[in-house]
């Protein structure tokens, strides 16, 4: 059957792609922005494969479905339940590795999310302990002059 064909072809998309997500672990925490950038293509790259075969699988699910004569809505585990013997068995099995490596994709995109999260946090920190050394401002937000400074000629209104 080709769905199950089909499937193993997407398995080792999903593969590619944790490979790839656990490379951006690396750049994150390693402080590689290059790297980080390389993956990212990489990333968007695969995204991109892995849409594409979302869509021809799709497609063959619709053919297995019809050939079988499943109507309403279409679900592998609708497929499975027509077919037996060793097609039954590769669908069973394609089906459980995507959960699978599906929950690994999540597992490191949350990883990823929290680096970087904790990451921003240590910057907004230590931005905030050095603003801590900063002078008192001169203007204010709204652009008005806030400043001490009392010497004549300070304010181009008051005059020299």
């Amino acid at each position: 059957m080709l769905v199950a064909e089909h499937l193993k072809k997407e398995i080792g998309l999903y593969k590619e792609f944790i490979t790839v997500l656990q490379k951006e672990t690396e750049n994150i925490v390693g402080r590689d922005y290059k790297g980080l950038y390389e993956t990212a293509g990489l990333k968007e790259g695969l995204i991109i494969r892995i849409e594409r075969a979302g869509r021809s699988r799709a497609s063959l699910m619709h053919e297995a479905a019809s050939s079988l004569g499943i109507q309403g809505e279409l679900k592998l585990s609708s497929v499975i339940e027509k077919v037996s013997g060793r097609v039954r068995e590769d669908l069973m099995e394609s089906r459980s590795t995507i959960l699978s490596l599906l929950e690994s994709i999540r597992e490191i995109n949350k990883l990823n999310s929290l680096v970087v999260k904790e990451s921003l946090d240590n910057i907004n920190k230590t931005l905030g302990f050095l603003g801590n050394f900063m002078p008192a401002t001169v203007y204010n937000p709204t652009g008005a002059f806030e400043g001490t400074c009392s010497a004549k000629g300070s304010r181009l209104s008051e005059g020299a």
